[in-house]
């Protein structure tokens, strides 16, 4: 007997840190200096983060070298101990390992190296600005700017106070009080002592804004800062003698003299004011609003879009600079309903009447501004047909269990139109088949099948019998034996070119059979249409004929006719040649006949586009976008027949 033996092996792992770069096959793609480098009298030590192809970053202390653009204002050792000389100007550091590099500019300003308060420091009843001096790295002397960055202090603010700009305000309290200023590692003060022979003012117990509702606005609003004194009376202050401050510069922003300025971005920030020791905030809130709202669609009126309803949108800009296409939250109208019905919600629907209809979008702005756009709409008087005939494209048929037919109207003047979406259905036989959003839904159960769709006073009916869907022969020979011979066209309209018919068999077994070809198909008048092996032809004459197909020991029939409005050319579709790209994009649009004709519509054409804030398009079909490449959808339109061309 075989003994199997199993050896186990330590496993050693190392720390993937420890292994050196070229075993990973890594390389060093970027270096990357960490500090914040603020210049001043001090040394800066740096240190350098390098980034691998893996994406792993990780200290590089090895093998860097170090340079600077300018030595008259910074130099830096081989460790990368950075000095300033003192100088101002721009200067960059740059850094190397092998030839992957990196670098970080500084603008570098003169620091101070002494300070000094020039101005004495008396009692006063106006307030007025303490002036600073001192020498500097770059070995001027000079005063202090906004720039320099002082720190100012009162020791008794009940006496005067100073704001951060150096101005004292005297309360008119007497006292010892000691401003100074601060900057860095130097300092200086000036101090006085108001006597009793100043005449003393009431002390105040607080400060305030006094505007109590402060709104958004797009203009600046001066803030008024007041005292309140301990007998309940206010007295304005000067708002430059106190110290102002925004928590959120995004949403408002208030300067050194009160004067408060909102960005339009929504959210929320506090004014903070402080003044003689006291402070006072106030939270500010600004909520999002539309600042202007555009209507997307051209809406050039083409007869398609009669009794067809569709969407309207706009470009809605808000306060916090988001662009957005929209169609809820506005409030639609129409000035004349007659010619164009709108939901509030923005579905238009034109009714086919002639006249200018102005089509008007609302929405709500800050507080009780309403915002709005409109668009004129002119609709011409044209040649009325009345509806001659009503029909159903197939019959009901189907192994799926469901039908979903189109309906169609024959106008006088010959137009065919499809109006799927306007019909009414209803079912005369509820026990067979029922109807639910144009769809035929078929019952299990064997029988008669009456469907009736109408519109504007036509009708069109579909008979039939259905075997069931579950038909209980099943299998066997039962299964495949025909008990039902179909036309799958309910009825055909004339037609310049030859059209197959389709003959169907249902079986026993539930299944529906193409017999097209084995059966024998006949026409009851062959000088107005022929038909041979299911292919039917209109010969150009007047008339009407029974088309019947017959085999398997059953028969069904369809009835043609024909008119003499019939026989005119009719467009059949149309086609938009062209692209979308950059620049001017000329389209052209191409209509196609029932009688196997073209012809070049461009100048003739409809043209619309679904967006005019994204591109606009000319009436002879020339394209160009405003921003740039976007989305869009254009169309043209001739006669009642459109085409579309998009960029996604």
């Amino acid at each position: 007997m075989r003994k199997l033996c199993l050896f186990f092996l330590p496993l050693v792992f190392f720390p993937l840190f420890l292994i050196p770069l070229s075993l990973n096959a890594l390389e060093l793609v970027s270096l990357e200096i960490n500090e914040e480098i603020i210049p001043g009298p001090e040394p800066i030590t740096l240190t350098v983060t390098g980034t691998l192809s893996n994406g792993i970053k990780q200290q590089i202390r090895e093998d860097l070298v170090w340079r600077t653009s300018d030595s008259s204002i910074a130099n830096v050792s081989r460790r990368g101990t950075l000095t300033f000389t003192g100088k101002e100007g721009q200067v960059t550091i740059f850094v190397n390992k092998g030839a992957v590099s990196g670098k970080k500019t500084i603008n570098v300003k003169a620091w101070p190296k002494s300070l000094s308060i020039e101005s004495t420091l008396v009692y006063s009843e106006n307030p007025y600005r303490l002036l600073v001096k001192g020498k500097f790295s770059d070995g001027t002397t000079r005063y202090y700017g906004p720039e320099d960055k002082i720190t100012w202090f009162s020791t008794n603010p009940w006496v005067a106070w100073v704001n951060n700009e150096g101005i004292v305000t005297f309360t008119g309290e007497e006292g010892y009080v000691s401003i100074k200023a601060v900057s860095g590692a130097f300092s200086d003060s000036v101090n006085t002592t108001v006597t009793a022979d100043k005449e003393t003012k009431l002390r105040p117990k607080g400060i305030k804004i006094k505007e109590e509702n402060i709104k958004y606005s797009s203009l600046a609003q001066q803030l008024t800062l007041v005292a309140i004194m301990h007998d309940g009376t206010e007295e304005v202050l000067k708002p430059e003698s106190a110290n102002w401050h925004s928590s959120n510069r995004d949403v408002a922003n208030i300067s050194g003299e009160g004067v408060l300025t909102f960005t339009g971005k929504p959210g929320f920030a506090t004014i903070k004011v402080s003044f003689g020791g006291y402070h006072h905030e106030r939270l500010l809130q600004v909520g999002r609003f539309l600042k202007k709202i555009k209507i997307n669609q051209s809406l050039n009126y083409t007869p398609a879009w009669d009794n067809s309803p569709f969407q309207l949108s706009v470009t809605a800009d808000y306060n916090d600079g988001s662009q957005l296409v929209q169609t809820t939250n506005l409030k639609w109208t129409s000035s004349d309903a007659k010619i164009a019905e709108i939901t509030e919600d923005g579905m238009i629907t034109f009714t086919g009447e002639a006249g200018t209809v102005e089509i008007t979008v609302t929405g709500s702005g800050d507080g009780d501004l309403i915002i709005e756009d409109k668009v004129t709409v002119t609709v011409p008087p044209r040649e009325k047909s009345n509806p001659r005939q009503l029909f159903i494209n197939y019959n009901p048929i189907s192994e799926e269990g469901f039908l979903t037919p189109q309906v169609y109207c024959i106008y006088e003047n010959g137009e065919i139109r499809e109006v799927t979406d306007q019909v009414e259905w209803s079912t005369l036989t509820p026990e067979t088949a029922s109807i639910y959003e144009g769809t035929i839904y078929f019952s299990p159960n064997p029988g008669q099948i009456k469907i009736v769709a109408s519109f504007q006073g036509l009708t069109d009916t579909l008979t039939g019998y259905i075997n069931g869907l579950n038909w209980g022969w099943g299998s066997g020979k039962y299964a495949q034996k025909t008990y039902q011979l179909r036309i799958k066209e309910h009825y055909v309209p004339f037609s310049f070119r030859p059209l197959q018919l389709t003959g169907l068999a249902i079986k026993g077994g539930g299944s529906v059979v193409d017999v097209s070809s084995q059966i024998r198909w006949y026409s009851s008048q062959p000088l107005v249409a022929k038909v041979e092996k299911g292919v039917l032809t209109f010969t150009g004459r007047v008339g009407k004929a029974i088309i019947t197909a017959q085999g398997f020991g059953f028969r069904d029939s369809l009835t043609v006719e024909v008119r003499p409005e019939d026989l005119q050319p009719r467009v059949e579709h149309v086609e938009i040649e062209g692209q979308l790209v950059k620049g001017v994009n000329q389209l052209k649009a191409v209509a196609y006949f029932n009688d196997g004709s073209s012809k070049d519509v461009t100048a003739e054409a409809v043209w619309n586009t679904s967006n005019k804030n994204v591109a606009v398009v000319t009436e002879t079909g020339q394209v160009m976008f405003l921003k740039g490449l976007a989305p869009i959808t254009i169309s043209a339109h001739y006669g009642d027949k459109g085409a579309e061309i998009e960029r996604v």
